[in-house]
């Protein structure tokens, strides 16, 4: 990412002086638009990294014929983003057989606006989405299911039954894919079942009785694109040239079929064609286009520990770029595992240092509570390279942390085919003095080994080296399982008569569970805490029954 000059929003005119300070400091051009322009453009770097295809791809290809894709919506408000990407993601879980129904769109424009302590993005539920709030919420918050949080629920609704809504499932992995490549964007689409595309849209460039779309506009300045997100769910080399507006037609056969957000009255269905010529489709002032790869169940038995609940919206690149001699650095968070879920089963970083080594460390804390600098101590979890750019899932063994706090620390080294070393940090964002991201940042988070021998605290850093007293969390994400054993509702580590009382007394309103123990209650795993699970532990018990 790069800081942003200007943004796209959908309501309002503000401009504001370009902030000459540290972070991500922002120059804002905010036009009305008279229709969705419910994404917000700004001057991102391009990223991503091509594919290679595992298998020769066919001429055409539709996840909808394939069976994977959800029916079509229509957004609430300017939410296309957030459309766009759980409809990403539920295509993949239905193609893992994973799915369980449709993902609320609304529980990301509701749960990403600015906090009662002020944090977080600058933005109520009505507004334009900011490129990366998709991504933060998919990684951080996770994805909830739409019979929790229906499209129609109004904010106040949201606000009475937030505390107990539970996300269905976590992205644990996302692929940013680059601009105007249509192998790799067809490679995705076939490993992963769509892409997030992004585009500007003008009623001008629409064939209606088609359903297709083609914009032949060599530029428009940021300040006037009109932002649109939609689910890329298939394609076609063969599709005729002709299809399109006779005043804007492609030199060229071939267009992706797109699910769209506004209902099945609206295209063919709810869907269109737009053509592979498009001339701002995988635009990188629209961020990144991506593609979701991974997607871990929630459950009550698994926890994400992490230091930030938005995802990166800025790359940490500044001690790389003070020490551009240093093969190495190592980004680390600290963690709390001292409340059961303390098996380490994934670790999610983000970074676009593709190309780069990694390696995965547990290290331990020293009595000042600091990430100890004897490596002699540390763990190693795994390593590897990284592979794309985005959002790396890294293949760890499975490891029991020490019922403490500790440290979750990520090495990446520089290589032949990377020389430049950052990770994704929820870094604030401004506009001629007004904010518009806010992170929940503090010291004792996150710290850095490599700028100087021992651990450095990322905030210090900030205010030491940039003057800047906000700053940011490193974006490291550790999935834990609980180590205690289903059944075990008292937290005694064993199984006993205890347990089948603790479950009686919860089933007749004497004692409260919460989400672990409500997790650990359910003995037969039916996703229902009964009678029948006290039996069946006395049974275990008594040696009746043979569960595992």
């Amino acid at each position: 990412m790069k800081k942003l000059f200007s943004l796209l929003l959908s309501l309002g005119i503000l401009s504001g002086a370009a902030v000459s300070a540290s972070a991500a400091a922002t120059d804002v051009a905010v036009q009305s638009a008279g229709i969705d322009a419910g994404l917000v453009a700004a001057d991102f770097e391009e990223v991503g990294v091509a594919l290679e295809p595992s298998a020769e791809l066919p001429l055409r290809y539709s996840s909808v014929d394939a069976g994977y894709v959800p029916p079509v919506r229509t957004q609430q408000y300017n939410t296309c983003w957030a459309y766009s990407s759980t409809a990403v993601t539920n295509i993949l879980m239905n193609k893992l057989g994973t799915g369980e129904g449709q993902l609320s769109p609304m529980s990301m424009n509701y749960g990403f606006v600015t906090h009662d302590d002020g944090t977080g993005w600058q933005r109520g539920y009505t507004d334009a989405g900011y490129p990366y709030i998709a991504l933060g919420c998919m990684t951080s918050s996770g994805v909830m299911a739409e019979d929790d949080l229906p499209y129609n629920t109004t904010y106040d609704e949201y606000l009475e039954k937030k505390d107990s809504l539970r996300p269905v499932a976590y992205v644990d992995s996302i692929i940013y894919l680059p601009a105007h490549d249509t192998d790799t964007v067809k490679t995705a689409i076939y490993s992963y079942g769509s892409v997030v595309g992004n585009f500007h849209y003008s009623s001008s460039f629409i064939n209606n009785s088609a359903g297709s779309y083609y914009c032949d506009t060599p530029f428009i300045p940021t300040a006037q694109l009109y932002g649109h997100s939609v689910a890329i769910v298939g394609w076609d080399d063969e599709y005729d040239a002709e299809n399109f507006n006779e005043e804007h037609r492609p030199q060229s056969n071939g267009a992706w079929l797109c699910q769209n957000s506004w209902g099945s009255g609206w295209g063919n269905g709810g869907y269109f064609w737009i053509s592979y010529e498009d001339t701002h489709l995988f635009d990188k002032r629209f961020g990144p286009s991506y593609a979701v790869t991974g997607v871990d169940k929630a459950s009550g038995l698994i926890s994400l520990k992490q230091n930030e609940s938005y995802g990166a919206t800025y790359e940490f690149n500044y001690a790389a770029k003070d020490l551009p001699y240093v093969d190495a650095f190592t980004f680390v968070n600290v963690m709390d595992f001292s409340d059961d879920y303390n098996i380490i089963d994934k670790v999610t970083f983000e970074t676009t240092s593709a190309g780069a080594d990694y390696a995965i460390y547990y290290i331990p804390l020293t009595d000042g509570g600091l990430p100890t600098d004897d490596e002699s101590l540390w763990v190693k979890l795994g390593e590897g390279t990284v592979d794309y750019e985005g959002y790396i899932c890294a293949d760890i063994e499975d490891y029991t942390a020490e019922l403490s706090k500790a440290a979750i620390g990520v090495r990446l080294s520089k290589t032949e085919a990377c020389s430049t070393l950052t990770l994704g940090v929820d870094e604030w964002l401004s506009v001629g003095g007004r904010m518009i991201f806010i992170p929940e940042s503090r010291s004792g988070l996150s710290y850095i080994f490599g700028y100087t021998p021992d651990a450095y605290d990322v905030m210090d850093y900030y205010s030491e080296k940039l003057n800047d007293s906000v700053g940011g969390a490193f974006v490291i994400k550790a999935l834990t399982r609980t180590c205690r054993e289903v059944g075990d509702v008292d937290g005694d580590y064993y199984l006993s008569i205890l347990d089948c009382t603790h479950i009686q007394r919860y089933l007749v309103g004497l004692s409260d569970f919460d989400d672990l123990k409500v997790a650990l209650a359910d003995f037969d795993g039916d996703g229902e805490v009964t009678i029948l699970d006290a039996t069946r532990i006395q049974r275990v018990l008594a040696g009746y029954t043979d569960f595992d």
